[in-house]
């Protein structure tokens, strides 16, 4: 049977640092009959298995036994963020990692944005652990999503879209049955339903952009107590949401 789940799941260490970590408090294994020994082997498992998803954040794990308790050594390297690790008992992401800078992230804001943001941060294919998210200021995701939506308007394409307007001269193909039925009735003789093709912007990527910026810049503004970086993040959301000011907002679509 599986061990009951801690409730503290979420190992946590400073850059350039080493932490111990009780193997069998985190597995919960004070009441079984041989805690040293069972926490030997999921400790062993479970830095096998998550040794991949460690180097991601330059950590690594490993076992120190002192006669008394089995320990879990983490030394941390350079990198800083969180990521989901597996349980060797459920082989499901049930635990986590977060490593925080040695300096709060109350100076690690002002000191990036002195620099021009050259240390960019970058989201992870992994799944999500609620449990380590907020650790983690929502103000470094802003700052990932609004760069990225800047590079997406600076590299979108204008492409044709079949659109149908009333104008005065035919254009592309002309709705007769609606101009006879509908236009000629109200005596809108120069009034001609026309369906053509558009070379347009993608405005449903565009409402979908702006839709996310406006999502951004709400959770900024109330983070403005962080300090003068977060204002400048401000400033550069409202640039975007300037860019998609006259497109109606479209929500992205769930796949």
């Amino acid at each position: 049977m599986a061990p009951p789940r801690a409730n503290e799941v979420c190992l946590e260490v400073e850059d350039h640092s080493v932490s111990r970590r009780s193997a069998i408090d985190f597995f919960q294994l004070r009441q079984s009959r041989d805690p040293a020994a069972q926490a030997a082997r999921l400790a062993e498992q479970f830095i096998t298995q998550n040794r991949s998803l460690l180097a991601l954040l330059n950590v690594q794990i490993n076992r120190d036994y002192d006669g008394n308790d089995l320990r879990m050594l983490i030394q941390a390297g350079s990198a800083v963020g969180a990521i989901p690790l597996i349980s060797p008992t459920t082989a499901r992401p049930d635990y986590g990692l977060v490593v925080q800078p040695r300096f709060p992230w109350a100076g690690i804001g002002p000191m990036l944005a002195e620099m021009g943001w050259r240390v960019s941060p970058t989201p992870l294919r992994l799944p999500l652990l609620r449990r380590s998210e907020r650790r983690v200021p929502s103000w470094v995701l802003s700052f990932m999503i609004l760069t990225r939506l800047k590079i997406l308007l600076d590299s979108l394409d204008r492409r044709f879209e079949l659109t149908k307007e009333t104008r005065q001269a035919p254009r592309g193909a002309v709705q007769w049955p609606e101009y006879a039925t509908r236009n000629l009735r109200h005596a809108k003789f120069l009034s001609l339903p026309c369906t053509f093709p558009d070379l347009r912007d993608d405005r449903l990527l565009k409402g979908a952009v702006r839709h996310t910026v406006e999502r951004q810049l709400r959770a900024l503004e109330t983070q403005k107590e962080h300090g003068a970086f977060v204002h400048r993040l401000i400033e550069f959301a409202q640039q975007l949401l300037r860019r998609v000011q006259a497109v109606p907002v479209s929500p992205p679509r769930r796949w």
